[in-house]
């Protein structure tokens, strides 16, 4: 068989949800080692920082160009009626 596999509604739905778990672990996890460098050693770790800075910024970026794509750029209600 050649078709192309699609995942259901459902297992999409846990795909996301184990993503968000995974992203929250990585941030919190991230998070905490920059804190605790920084009450510790007082400065900042560089490369945690940066990846904490760079992941976030690919999620949300992510997330806003997902939702525009998905919504439709220029539909509003008041164009249908």
């Amino acid at each position: 068989m050649n078709r192309k596999w699609k995942a259901d509604e459902m297992e999409m739905s846990i795909n996301f949800k184990a993503m968000r778990l995974s992203w929250v672990f990585v941030t919190a996890a991230l998070l905490v080692w920059c804190v605790i460098e920084l009450v510790v050693y007082g400065d900042t770790p560089f490369i945690p920082f940066i990846i904490l800075c760079g992941q976030n910024i690919i999620f949300f970026s992510a997330k806003l160009i997902m939702t525009n794509k998905v919504s439709g750029k220029g539909s509003s209600e008041e164009d249908e009626k």
